[in-house]
């Protein structure tokens, strides 16, 4: 509130509870600022950028009533009368006037802060592709200012400084007054050059619509301002904006929607044509009674939920030419029990979408008044209330598909389990895109309360999904299809796909725990059998793609060496003897033939490989250990000591390791992200490997993001 702008990170070198700053974006502000002269001088404006280095010291300035005061980097003030002298002057601070005092003060106070997407662009120095985002913080003076962060050029769980200060690259004059809302979306439009697409709300009402050349922001010079004005909202309404979504419908590329809430409780959505360069009102009306706290697009642009300080969130569906609004429900039986958070609090504050958008995240303050006075009111200040919504029309379109038999649940109805079905379909196909970051753990939960709620449906619903991910033809797979003939389909799957199956059989359908609902207990034994062996048959398939990708990167460096090229930003494989050994020990029929082959080319390197041994002792008594398994070894004196999943490799016993929350594997040896974007086994061809790819924290077997595990005094992410 004070209006000071830090970065911080989780502390997992540290293993602390609290979170550690890496950057003061507000310092840094005040620095470019103070060497600019706050843009007084010359009439010089705010969007020339001058290079900078050098640490700021406190800025004096003058109140009314000739009392001198200084204002150090953070806007606060002290009286200092006694550096005054004897006539009432002092000699070492500058003098301002209060309009000079009240602009400054203006510039340095943030009121919001947004990130962008995270957006890609080729580097001209070394060829590489880079990704970056942008940090966008809006002041009460109306201006913008852009921070550049770059992705890590590499992950690490050491103690250690991988990040990077954020890097000023520009300063734009918004709006005239404070900037109250700001909101991302990157824009394609069917070109080969992406966009980045900013839309900003002002306490006067306005709402600007800005974009930026992907390519321009990352080569940004001095003095050049990083976006254009596009499009401004004309509207005779002077409510303040107090929230904004935006989204780019599936069925339209070129057309971007715009959810504007204002204070006053009306809603408006504005449709702009990025091909024609003109914006028009869609809809209009008064939504809330009190101030709209959240809005969030959702299902591609066919859903807009909302929130607001009268303690309502309501969802809003495309008819015709206007929104309706649907009713909200859980459907699940154990939650229709839960308290009615609504009737305990007073306002929301806000609402974000889940990954997958089966739910939404509602904050919300707490009735003072209703709840204990002795003990809640100390420790209950606000609460997160999740909210299902996949059970119901949220605006895509009813899968026919799924197949609804009869007595399916007794506590769902049928309309019920295909909205559920249809929605998370709908979902699972979003991820199958690499682009798509891999969190899933709302579909994971629901699919978790259906296998309670109801088996059958869940059986036949996932049953449909896995023959479409394999093979595309709903019938080639059931349970009684041979194992064998799912294998042979596994080497034509994208790794992705092969990651979502890994997760639905093992959090899924292959869980610890037992069935629930009418008719689990009949089949159990066999279904169980068919997904426990598909699972396996996905394991085995992902090892030998990782086998064959880290021999295809030793020949390829190899190659590298004989022509003299440099490989430097290439990806060193490790573990490779341990791989060979793993490969002689399923050779007979067990590995694909095209591995058998490349491993050929491998045995006549030897032990000519850089890295290349097959010799292991244990780190405790230090006798010998054997390769017996990729993911355990145990020592001649019966320690156990885990592999490394991506390398096969000891793990160290006194260095921090990644952990996969689903799996429960550990990692030592990150991948490339060249081998996350497979979309067959490419095993037979190292040369459309990129071993430039940077290495990144994700699971080889899941494909989700890696965690240090963390003591039990401190937050941690737990299994879904």
């Amino acid at each position: 509130m004070d209006g000071h702008v830090k970065l911080y990170r989780s502390p997992i070198w540290e293993l602390c509870d609290e979170w550690v700053e890496v950057a003061d974006i507000s310092q840094l502000l005040f620095n470019y600022y103070k060497l600019i002269n706050f843009g007084e001088d010359n009439g010089s404006h705010l969007t020339s950028l001058v290079s900078w280095t050098e640490k700021t010291k406190a800025i004096k300035t003058v109140k009314p009533r000739h009392e001198v005061v200084a204002v150090n980097e953070r806007n606060n003030t002290g009286n200092i009368k006694g550096s005054l002298s004897s006539n009432g002057e002092n000699k070492s601070l500058p003098l301002i006037t209060a309009k000079q005092y009240a602009c400054r003060a203006a510039h340095l106070s943030s009121l919001v802060v947004s990130w962008s997407p995270v957006v890609s662009s080729s580097d001209k120095t070394s060829c590489l592709l880079r990704h970056w985002c942008i940090i966008a913080v809006g002041s009460k003076s109306g201006n913008l200012s852009f921070w550049k962060l770059p992705k890590p050029e590499y992950y690490t769980i050491d103690a250690g400084v991988v990040t990077s200060d954020p890097m000023l690259i520009g300063v734009l004059q918004a709006h005239k007054s404070c900037v109250s809302v700001i909101a991302w979306q990157v824009l394609s439009a069917g070109s080969s050059k992406s966009s980045l697409l900013l839309a900003t709300g002002c306490s006067d009402g306005s709402v600007k619509i800005w974009l930026g050349n992907i390519e321009g922001l990352n080569q940004c010079a001095s003095g050049e301002v990083p976006f254009a004005l596009v499009a401004v909202v004309a509207t005779d309404l002077s409510s303040p904006v107090s929230s904004i979504s935006l989204a780019i419908p599936a069925q339209s590329q070129h057309e971007v929607s715009l959810a504007i809430g204002r204070v006053s409780g009306s809603l408006e959505i504005w449709i702009w044509n990025a091909s024609s360069n003109k914006i028009e009102i869609f809809s209009a009306w008064h939504a809330h009674d009190q101030v709209v706290t959240g809005l969030q697009w959702a299902m591609d642009g066919y859903c807009l939920f909302s929130c607001s300080q009268d303690n309502s969130a309501r969802c809003w569906i495309s008819h015709e030419n206007h929104l309706e609004e649907i009713f909200m429900h859980s459907n699940f039986p154990e939650l229709r029990e839960s308290a009615d958070l609504s009737e305990l609090s007073d306002r929301c504050y806000g609402l974000t979408l889940a990954p997958g958008e089966q739910m939404i995240a509602v904050v919300r303050s707490l009735d003072l008044n209703l709840l204990n006075q002795m003990y809640q009111v100390r420790t209950q200040k606000a609460v997160v209330e999740f909210i299902w919504i996949g059970g119901q029309f949220v605006g895509i379109p009813l899968d026919r598909s799924i197949d609804i038999c009869s007595s399916q649940s007794t506590d769902l109805s049928s309309s019920n389990l295909m909205w559920w079905g249809s929605n998370i379909l709908w979902s699972l196909k979003k991820y199958e895109n690499v682009e798509k970051r891999l969190v899933i753990w709302d579909v994971v939960a629901v699919l978790q309360e259906l296998k309670k709620s109801a088996p059958a449906f869940l059986e036949t619903l996932v049953h449909s999904w896995v023959s479409v991910l394999l093979s595309g033809d709903p019938q080639c797979v059931s349970i009684d299809a041979p194992s064998r003939s799912m294998h042979d389909m596994m080497p034509y799957v994208s790794t992705r796909k092969l990651h979502l199956l890994n997760i639905m059989c093992r959090k899924v359908m292959v869980s610890i725990h037992t069935h629930h609902g009418p008719g689990a207990e009949n089949g159990n034994e066999e279904t169980t059998d068919f997904w426990s062996t598909l699972l396996v048959r996905s394991e085995t398939e992902l090892r030998e793609r990782l086998v064959g990708f880290t021999f295809a990167a030793v020949l390829k460096r190899t190659a590298y060496l004989f022509n003299g090229t440099s490989t430097e930003n290439c990806w060193f494989p490790v573990g490779v003897a341990q791989m060979d050994s793993w490969v002689t020990m399923n050779y007979d029929g067990q590995v694909h033939d095209q591995l058998q082959s490349i491993r050929s080319k491998i045995k006549d390197l030897g032990s000519r490989i850089d890295g290349y041994s097959d010799v292991e002792s244990c780190p405790y008594c230090s006798s010998p250990v054997h390769f017996e398994s990729p993911d355990v070894a145990i020592c001649g004196e019966r320690h156990t000591l885990p592999r490394c999943r991506a390398s096969m490799i000891l793990c160290s016993v006194v260095q921090p390791l990644w952990h996969c929350v689903c799996c429960g594997g550990t990692v030592n040896k990150l991948l490339p992200e060249s081998f996350f974007t497979m979309q067959a086994s490419t095993m037979h061809d190292e040369g459309s490997l990129d071993l430039s790819a940077a290495s990144v924290p994700l699971c080889p077997f899941c494909g989700i993001l890696l965690q240090r595990s963390m003591p039990a005094f401190l937050l941690s992410t737990s299994p879904a």
